[in-house]
């Protein structure tokens, strides 16, 4: 069945804009034939004419002013009749200002008729149409027709045939085919329901049309228009005609049957997912019974391992452990009371108040400590089997320690040796610097400040003392290749002494008195803030007239940069042109030269042709 002829124009639907929408924001503003090709009642000058009179969103649809009426006017009488280039210039469409410019006349001509109008006037008038101005049917400019209720078979077809090019991405012929057959079965179905309601009315209809000459005409879905058959060769191709026909209609079958469930394909994959959820669950368990089984392996063998057995702590390492817990808790609490009596000594007028604050502090502190105390020992696991053996640090009853192990055989005096070294090496880490104990960052050499030549004495010494230190604690930790001498760690007995020397020292130092801070306060008076306050406007007009030097000498400074550059920038000018003109000349002059020695071959060329010439007549 041929398709249908449309006389392409008229009102535009509501439909027809939506389908123009989509294509424009698909094809764009160019491909006015392709976004004509889904409306077949329009043709590509009016679906452009559509978008640019009436659906372009950049349209100014806003009431004219007196200035646009005015610019509209003049316009007009500068370029007569071309609303197309006044269009752009107004900001608003043709239409748009044709319809104003004759509103326009129409207002003037009425107010003249208002003013010199007579009882004998014989001109047209009222709402005639021979009173309006003729525009012609300008569709594309008017507003769209609303969607009926039930549409028509072409609008349908043409809006499913537009939803299903615009909906494609890929644009293959094979979709569009595929539409095409799904459209013809559409209507294959329609007309089948409409013959079983007819029949059930009573009226019997067949889906062969009856006139014939529509009947025989072409079907361009169907058939291939100007075929031409190839005509037979000398080899017989019947076979493979066969084979094609048949290749033909299995795919017409598969092609027919797309989008059906088959339950052979649907019962297929049902098995096949099974199957792999099987294949799943099997290779889970494989999985854990291999954990198992290597579990089990690793259970034996620690069962197979022999435990460590080590003789129990007697009473001896139990006093030790406590004694060393009794002299740290007494040496934290030697700190504190000093840094107590410091801070006491330097503010002696509140006495009273400071001794009270001093022992609720220093039970506090008690408290703090034996309450850390009993945490840590009560955080303590209890005792196993497989327990490692932990060396002291620090024990003066080391003797003891060595006697743990038996002395009898030689693997025996190799433990006690490697005991003594641990606890040797232990001793040197803690009469280091205390630098090096904490982990801290020991600085160069290189940043330290030269002793200054006014201490002497003892002070002196002691920063003498201290760089050396630091170098040795550099080179020995830092950086080796430094190459400067190293101190050897103190001896532990004079380490000792030198401890209770300085702590002995501590104890019998006298408590110093500090005088009130009464003497220290500044004198009360008008005299002395009246002379600030002098002293402080001197100041503050010294500031302000020093900042007027400055900015005065800036703006100077400023201006003759300024000129500087103009200065610059005219030389930079001359000497462009100068360059300029230096090589146009350059180019002219080279351009002369080989002129004149074209010209001067070119004229001695003539006067050997002339001489020859001569010679000849001659």
């Amino acid at each position: 069945m041929a398709p249908p002829i449309y006389v392409k124009g008229g009102v535009w639907t509501n439909v027809e804009d939506q389908i123009l929408r989509a294509a424009v924001s698909k094809y764009g503003l160019t491909q006015w034939s392709r976004v004509a090709s889904l409306l077949p009642k329009k043709t590509a000058k009016q679906a452009k004419a559509r978008w640019n009179e009436y659906l372009n969103p950049t349209i100014n649809r806003s009431e004219w002013s007196t200035e646009d009426d005015e610019k509209l006017l003049e316009l007009a009488k500068l370029l007569p009749h071309q609303w197309r280039s006044i269009a752009p210039i107004m900001g608003r469409t043709a239409t748009q200002c044709v319809e104003r410019y004759q509103y326009l006349l129409e207002a003037a001509l009425k107010g003249e008729d208002e003013e010199d109008d007579d009882e004998d006037d014989l001109k047209l008038s009222g709402p005639g149409i021979e009173t309006l101005p003729a525009l012609g049917n300008a569709f594309e400019s008017l507003p769209s027709r609303p969607d009926m209720e039930d549409m028509d078979e072409d609008e349908r077809e043409m809006l499913s045939e537009a939803k299903a090019r615009l909906a494609n991405t890929q644009g293959k012929k094979a979709k569009r085919k595929d539409r095409e057959r799904m459209l013809d079965e559409s209507k294959r179905i329609s007309l089948l329901q409409k013959r079983r309601e007819l029949k059930a009315a009573g009226i019997n209809v067949s889906l062969e049309l009856k006139n014939r000459k529509k009947r025989n005409e072409f079907d361009y879905n169907a058939d291939i228009p100007h075929e031409h058959l190839p005509p037979p060769g000398l080899f017989d191709v019947a076979q493979e005609d066969q084979s094609n026909d048949s290749d033909r209609a299995s795919f017409q079958k598969q092609v027919n049957l797309k989008g059906i469930s088959r339950k052979e394909g649907d019962k297929q994959k049902q098995k096949q997912e099974e199957r792999a959820k099987q294949e799943g669950k099997r290779l889970r368990k494989e999985i854990l019974a291999a954990a198992e089984i290597f579990s089990n392996i690793a259970e034996e063998q620690q069962t197979k391992r022999r435990k460590l057995e080590l003789p129990a702590p007697g009473e001896e390492e139990h006093d030790d452990v406590r004694t060393r817990i009794l002299e740290k808790s007494k040496e934290l609490l030697l700190v504190s009371e000093t840094y107590l009596k410091d801070s006491a000594a330097k503010s002696e007028k509140k006495a009273t108040q400071t001794r009270t604050l001093q022992v609720a502090k220093v039970k506090s502190s008690r408290r703090q400590i034996a309450a850390i105390i009993h945490n840590a020992l009560s955080a303590l696991p209890k005792p196993k089997n497989n327990v490692e053996v932990v060396l002291p640090q620090l024990d003066s009853n080391e003797e003891q320690l060595i006697l743990l192990v038996p002395q009898g055989s030689e693997e025996g005096m190799s433990k006690n040796l490697k005991i003594l070294q641990q606890v040797e090496t232990e001793k040197e880490k803690l009469r280091r610097s205390q630098v090096v104990q904490r982990g801290y960052v020991i600085p160069s050499p290189e940043t330290l400040i030269p002793i200054p030549s006014t201490l002497k004495g003892l002070e002196k010494d002691i920063a003498l003392e201290f760089q050396a230190l630091v170098r040795s604690d550099y080179t020995e930790f830092e950086d080796p290749s430094s190459g400067f001498n190293t101190i050897e760690v103190v001896d532990e007995q004079i380490y000792e002494e030198v401890l209770k020397q300085i702590s002995q020292e501590l104890k019998n130092s006298k408590k110093e008195t500090i005088s009130s801070s009464d003497d220290f306060s500044l004198p009360e008076g008008s005299e002395v803030a009246d002379r600030i306050n002098d002293a402080l406007d001197r100041l503050d007009s010294a500031t302000d007239m020093a900042e007027q030097g400055i900015q005065e000498d800036f703006s100077k400074y400023e201006e003759e940069v300024r000129a500087k550059y103009t200065k610059l920038q005219e030389a930079f000018e001359t000497l462009t042109d100068a360059i300029l003109d230096e090589k146009l000349s350059q180019n002219a002059a080279r351009n002369e030269e080989i002129a004149i020695t074209m010209r001067s071959s070119r004229l001695h060329e003539l006067v050997q042709m002339v001489t020859a010439a001569e010679s000849r007549c001659s």
